[in-house]
C-alpha cells in the first residue's frame, strides 16, 4: 500500500471517529445519594444521606390504631450536601409500622 493510500485511510478513520463522537449525545454522570441511613424516629421514620448527588426522602408506613390498613407518609426531598435529614411523620391517630428511604 502506498503512503498516500495509508494516509487517506488514516484520515478517513479519524474522520469517522470524530463524526461518531459528534453524533452521540452526551449525558451527565448521575450518582445516586450514598452513605445513607434510616431509623425509626418518634412516631415516624428519619433518613439521611451525606454523599452523592440526586435526592432522598424518608417514608413511613402508618397504621390506623386498631386497624390493619395503612397509609404511606413521606418526608421532604433532600440533597446529600444540604446536611438536612428527611422525616416522615405518622398522624396522632396512627402508629408507625416500618419505614425506609427513597433515593433518586
Amino acid at each position: 500500500m502506498g503512503s498516500k493510500v495509508k494516509r487517506a485511510l488514516q484520515l478517513a478513520a479519524i474522520g469517522g471517529i470524530m463524526a461518531g463522537t459528534m453524533v452521540l449525545p452526551t449525558t451527565a454522570a448521575h450518582a445516586l445519594p450514598s452513605n445513607c441511613s434510616d431509623i425509626p424516629y418518634g412516631n415516624g421514620w428519619m433518613a439521611n444521606c451525606n454523599k452523592g448527588t440526586g435526592t432522598f426522602r424518608a417514608w413511613a408506613r402508618c397504621y390506623k390504631i386498631g386497624r390493619d390498613t395503612y397509609t404511606t407518609r413521606y418526608g421532604a426531598w433532600r440533597t446529600p450536601v444540604s446536611d438536612l435529614v428527611s422525616i416522615a411523620t405518622c398522624q396522632s391517630s396512627e402508629e408507625v409500622g416500618g419505614g425506609g428511604r427513597q433515593v433518586q
